[in-house]
């Protein structure tokens, strides 16, 4: 993880994030968990982590046709595995085994009382390592790559930055990264200065969107993130600060991980997307370390790729870079 900005740069940023990343739905990270945590019972849907904890998973896959490939997906956050049921439901029949991982302090977190927090970032970094350790045991010689969404985004990148050559995915799909806010994603004054001042007394303080700001923000072309959310039972409420300010690292961090990145990299981005400009995915493009890399642009899509109009020429990207990918050529 890299290191946090200084206080008063991290406090200024901490409002914006409040308002705008709730719309997607131990060891040493890069390393290998301990063997005792090695466990994933595929009938239950769960695997353990490296510090005990269950953590349910989803996956998709074919009874009839050969995997040659896996897929691990992260989502964004107040969502959840089911968030990928498009890629779950194409890929499996083109040869590609789809995972679905639960992050932890989300609404399908096992602990209920930990839904909308989380102590560490560092914990989500762990556990894709972890995961993804547990996924190439059980599908040896198969390449494994990561599909992030937004948050998700994020988190797989800054694991791979990390990872120990021997655990990096073969390649990583990034679904509208959250590299760099939005300029005009400011509070007003004194609802800045009080979230400033509540992060360091009580940084367990859980505060809903709905408690920061009265406005509706577009995630897809049709629905916005009220509409989205209020429907779905992985939904939560709200969020701690302590868990925005471990968001709000790695988004700090992501034009240095991006330079430690050395495996294939798709990137797949809007003009509409309420969080990120698209210049500046376009500038955290081009600062990935990788000669194998590619930018795709969807101009009708807000957000959520996968759940707007664009959707089939998304699932087709995705598809063809991957085969593309297993058979070693190209970006």
């Amino acid at each position: 993880m890299p290191a946090a900005p200084p206080l008063p740069i991290r406090l200024l940023l901490l409002p914006a994030l409040l308002l705008c990343l709730c719309l997607t739905q131990c060891a040493t990270p890069g390393t290998p968990p301990r063997r005792a945590s090695m466990t994933m019972d595929l009938t239950a849907g769960c695997w353990a982590g490296r510090d005990g904890k269950d953590m349910p998973f989803t996956v998709w896959k074919s009874k009839t046709v050969r995997a040659k490939g896996v897929v691990i997906c992260i989502h964004g956050l107040s969502g959840a595995a089911s968030d990928f049921w498009p890629v779950g439901e194409s890929l499996p029949a083109q040869g590609f085994t789809v995972y679905g991982m639960q992050l932890r302090g989300q609404g399908n977190d096992p602990d209920t009382a930990r839904r909308g927090d989380i102590r560490s970032g560092r914990s989500w970094l762990e556990d894709l390592t972890d995961f993804a350790t547990l996924v190439k045991l059980h599908h040896r010689g198969l390449p494994v790559y990561w599909y992030g969404e937004s948050l998700g985004a994020l988190i797989a990148i800054h694991t791979a930055a990390i990872s120990d050559p021997r655990l990096e995915p073969a390649g990583i799909i990034l679904s509208s990264p959250v590299v760099k806010l939005r300029n005009n994603l400011q509070l007003p004054f004194f609802k800045n200065l009080l979230v400033r001042a509540t992060l360091d007394l009580v940084p367990g303080k859980k505060i809903s969107l709905e408690q920061l700001a009265n406005a509706e923000v577009q995630v897809t072309s049709h629905t916005t993130h009220r509409e989205q959310m209020h429907h779905t039972p992985h939904y939560v409420p709200a969020f701690t600060l302590r868990l925005f300010a471990e968001i709000e690292q790695l988004i700090q961090g992501s034009d240095t991980a991006a330079q430690r990145v050395k495996v294939p990299v798709l990137v797949l981005y809007t003009p509409h997307d309420p969080l990120v400009a698209r210049e500046s995915v376009e500038e955290f493009f081009t600062k990935l370390d990788t000669p194998w890399k590619r930018l795709e642009f969807f101009p009708d899509s807000y957000h959520l790729i996968l759940h707007d109009d664009e959707r089939p020429r998304a699932l087709k990207v995705v598809s063809q870079w991957l085969k593309t990918r297993g058979r070693g050529t190209g970006g």
